[in-house]
């Protein structure tokens, strides 16, 4: 607390140091003031940056900045104009520098002087930061570049928010690295070679080609590697062995020069990392949970997992760009362990189910796919894209579970399953994309096919007993083999005509059919041969569908320079034909819908860093074929599931407002966004329970759900002698409105939720970096035909990470605390959780080697526990985590970038 105290005095000091202010007015060629021009102030000895800023709509700029005893540059750029430099011996009192013209024509030469680009600049739908203006430590990968960026947020489940918006693309010098969600890159690349981070709406591979807007919702983060840098060699490697036999080594090689790119990963460990990364100690954060390398969340559990792989890109001649050939093989193992408390709310009384399970899985997958763009001419495009992959998995588990009707007995169930599976998917992609004199005519088509399989093997052997009703007692010792397939054929279709100059309207068919097969058979045991060899006709069927969809939409797109409209309506045909064989008896299954559809869009922009978005969307969605099938399920002998044949379409409407706002002049960053959506013919579960505790379950429809949800985010940097505080509260909170059925009885339920969390950023020159958040998630549910009116939930986290430097940042000391704590967690488990990582490295032999020592779990205090609440039942869950280890870890970096050694 002293050093805290400390701190905030020390920078409420430097704060109120004597500042002066630089100020004046830009204008363009003609001279009409020019928004959004940067605003710089830089040193002349090292071109470190001083302080910047940006123009406002008038023109105007200003900014403070500290007494300047030695020479510093003024630098101000637009977008597509001359940069403009005035030089000052010092800085002691404010300087007024009246109206400043930039033009094509002007031409700055200033001796002995390193002129640094612009912090930040806004180039129509893309925002650029120049990357040597973030600070980050020293081993930074760039994924810590992205942490810097105002509006950027990273979820525990290491998603990737920009201003409320995902990010489903991440690019090397606009390139996907091995994939396109950027997994591999974020943690492989160092952040000092990288010279800018562009962030831009998604866009499709024809959107990019014909220049058109994009219709996505999604942005792509692009990192570009600084020209002079473009050239040479990464190499690293990392040996770690630490307490309780951890351990983990890493390796990554990679060749680049302009547009090739060849690169190597191989890794293992068992400390629950995906085996990605490079000289690092924290996935991402504080954060406390895993991605598994099989491709889904290891929320809980110890993974061990190794892997390799390569990657290679290059533009060969004039006409083929090569985005990516890679191949990855994963091998990894997951041991789990749960504890769950469920409690289902009916109306007269409630059951209470409680849970155990462990488990342990081996997985081994392969994964080869390819990207290319093929230019048969300047007006002609080809796309090929092509991905194989093969899943084996073998897993054993075994769970024990207890049912109670108002603390009164009702069933049990032991389950133990052996088995293994067998995946293979190929997914090949063509498309061509052709423009035409006018540029703003195009023509696109593409063709996709899916070959898919799978196996699945187990052995059950599972005992449920019914307490109140002896003579249900269910007993099964079986052999299960399923099998599965999918092929399917698509084709899309697009054409757009200009109309004016800012308008056009397209034609767009999509067509998809789809050729599913699923068969299960099921054998009982036979003491008499010791053999699985009993047909169980009741558990074994088949089903075999033949699916057709079609969809026809017609848009009209408006594009000006403030102004972006789009308005769509289209008409989905889908034809369902389904044939199943259950309990030795066939029931067929034909179903035709005919469903019309439409989409609007509005995008307003006040400024180049102000805009207005909103959009509005109806579409249906098709019952599944197991909803409609009209089967009975009778595999779980604790549920009985059975299809409704006269399930209807949902329908649901969305509106969606956003508004974002980048304030380069005064540092600060805000959006906010309001969605509503409500759905019409929802599907949900309509189940009853009998007086053993057998639940019967089916499909039905209601009307009227609803949900209304509000976001918002706002920053603030302030800056003084290099130093930087970032302050961002951000706010969310949303209303569900639920209807369903629970126990053969409409039931309604209103979930009310309030999320107010702050972030504080602070960049102490060469002293310490501190990241922190501290947030409240409060919700409220109210019900109705419950035997429990109303529940309540609050829980509370904070996180801080520090790192500290010394010896001239070649040794550091970095630190990550979290705490949380959940306030209506049932008895039996803890609320309060303790998480804290620690780690000191110090650089040496050029900063080309580091010895690290790291403990996770310091305090060996670290849980999983989380608590989930549904339309009915409220569930606290409680799972095996990795506890504190130590590990001593020796990095060697040996990079050659730009002809010399990094």
């Amino acid at each position: 607390m002293r050093k805290l105290l400390f701190l905030l005095i020390l920078i409420c000091l430097r704060l109120s140091a004597q500042t002066y202010n630089v100020s004046g007015k830009v204008t363009d060629n003609n001279n009409s003031p020019l928004e959004n021009a940067t605003v710089s102030l830089i040193k002349q000895k090292d071109s470190s940056i001083i302080n910047f800023t940006g123009t406002n709509k008038n023109g105007n700029f200003s900014f403070k900045v500290p007494t300047q005893n030695e020479p510093s540059f003024l630098q101000i750029t637009g977008d597509k104009l001359k940069t403009y430099s005035k030089k000052f011996e010092v800085i002691n009192k404010d300087e007024e520098l009246g109206s400043i013209k930039l033009t094509k024509d002007l031409i700055t030469s200033i001796e002995e002087v390193q002129i640094t680009v612009s912090p930040v600049k806004i180039k129509k739908d893309t925002v650029e930061y120049t990357a040597s203006y973030l600070k980050v430590k020293p081993d930074a990968k760039i994924d810590e570049l992205l942490k810097e960026i105002p509006g950027v947020e990273t979820d525990e489940d290491g998603k990737i928010t920009i201003n409320g918006k995902p990010v489903n693309k991440i690019l090397i010098n606009g390139k996907p690295f091995f994939n396109k969600d950027g997994t591999i890159a974020l943690q492989t690349f160092p952040a000092d070679i990288i010279k800018k981070i562009q962030f831009t709406t998604s866009k499709t591979k024809e959107e990019e080609f014909t220049g058109r807007t994009s219709k996505s919702d999604s942005m792509t983060v692009n990192f570009n590697i600084d020209e002079k840098n473009n050239k040479g060699n990464l190499n690293n490697l990392s040996l770690g062995y630490g307490s309780n036999k951890r351990y983990e080594g890493n390796l990554f090689m990679t060749r680049f020069q302009k547009d090739r790119n060849i690169a190597l990963i191989a890794a293992s460990n068992n400390i629950n990392t995906t085996g990605f990364s490079v000289d690092r100690f924290f996935d991402s954060g504080t954060k406390s949970k895993n991605s598994a390398v099989n491709g889904r969340a290891a929320n809980s559990g110890i993974l061990r997992t190794s892997m390799i792989g390569i990657n290679y890109a290059d533009k060969i001649g004039d006409k083929l760009d090569l985005e990516k050939l890679s191949l990855q093989y994963n091998d990894s193992n997951l041991e789990t362990y749960s504890k769950t408390s469920r409690t289902t709310f009916l109306p007269d009384y409630k059951l209470d189910k409680n849970s155990e399970r462990n488990g342990n899985s081996d997985t081994r997958k392969f994964n080869a796919s390819t990207d290319a763009n093929i230019k048969i001419d300047s007006l002609t495009d080809v796309t090929i894209s092509a991905n194989f992959a093969n899943t084996s998995v073998d897993n054993v588990s075994d769970s024990n579970t207890f049912t109670l009707r108002d603390d009164e007995n009702l069933n049990s169930s032991k389950i133990s399953v052996r088995g293994n599976s067998e995946n293979n998917n190929f997914s090949p992609t063509i498309g061509l994309t052709r423009r035409f004199k006018n540029e703003r005519r195009s023509l696109s088509a593409s063709i996709n096919n899916t070959f898919a399989q799978s196996v699945n093997r187990n052995y059950n052997l599972q005992e449920t007993l019914f307490f109140q009703t002896p003579e249900d007692n269910d007993y099964r010792n079986q052999f299960s083999q399923t099998k599965n397939s999918r092929n399917s054929f698509g084709a899309d279709f697009k054409y757009f005509e200009p109309i004016s100059d800012s308008a056009t309207v397209s034609l767009e068919m999509n067509f998809d059919h789809q050729n599913l097969s699923n068969e299960r058979i099921v054998n009982d045991f036979d003491t008499n041969s010791n053999e699985y060899s009993i047909y169980n006709s009741l558990l074994s069927n088949t089903l075999n569908q033949n699916n057709d969809f079609l969809n026809t939409e017609i848009n009209y797109n408006l594009n000006k320079e403030k102004l972006t409209f789009r308005a769509g309506a289209n008409l989905n045909y889908s034809k369902l034909d389904v044939n199943s064989i259950y309990n030795q008896e066939n029931t067929p299954l034909k179903k035709n819908f005919v469903l019309p559809e439409y989409s609007l869009m509005f995008q307003y922009k006040f400024t180049r860093s102000k805009s207005l978005r909103i959009t509005n969307n109806a579409n249906y969605t098709i019952p599944a074929a197991m909803e409609l099938n009209p089967f009975i399920d009778i595999s779980n002998p604790l549920i009985t599931v059975q299809g409704n044949k006269d399930l209807k379409s949902t329908w649901q409407n969305s509106t969606n407002i956003n508004y974002n706002s980048n304030d380069v002049a005064r540092g600060i960053n805000f959006f906010a966004s309001m969605n509503f959506r409500y759905i019409n013919n929802d599907i949900v579960d309509f189940s009853y329970f009998d007086e053993s505790g057998k639940q019967f379950s089916t499909y039905a429809n209601i009307s009227g759900n609803k949900r209304a949800n509000f976001n918002t985010s706002f920053s603030k940097s302030y800056k003084w002698n290099g130093n930087r505080l970032r302050i961002a509260p951000t706010f969310s909170t949303s209303y569900s409105y639920r209807k369903g059925f629970v126990d053969a009885t409409q039931f309604t339920n209103e979930i009310y939720t309030l999320y107010p969390r702050l972030n504080v950023t602070l960049n102490w020159k060469d002293i310490m970096d501190v990241r922190s958040s501290f947030g409240i998630n409060y919700s409220y549910s109210h019900y109705t035909n419950y035997s429990l009116d109303k529940t309540k939930i609050a829980n509370q986290t904070v996180n801080i990470g520090t790192t500290n430097y010394f010896l001239k940042k070649d040794l550091f000391w970095e630190n990550d605390f979290r705490y949380a704590n959940n306030s209506n967690i049932s008895a039996g488990f803890n609320r309060a959780s303790y998480f804290w990582n620690s780690s000191l490295t110090y650089q040496f032999y050029k900063k080309q080697m580091m010895l690290k020592f790291k403990v996770y779990d310091l305090l060996n205090q670290r849980q999983n526990i989380t608590r989930t609440i549904g339309d009915n039942y409220v569930e606290d869950k409680e799972e095996l985590i990795l506890r504190r280890y130590f590990m001593l870890t020796l990095i060697f970096k040996f990079n050659k970038i730009g002809g010399g050694k990094s």
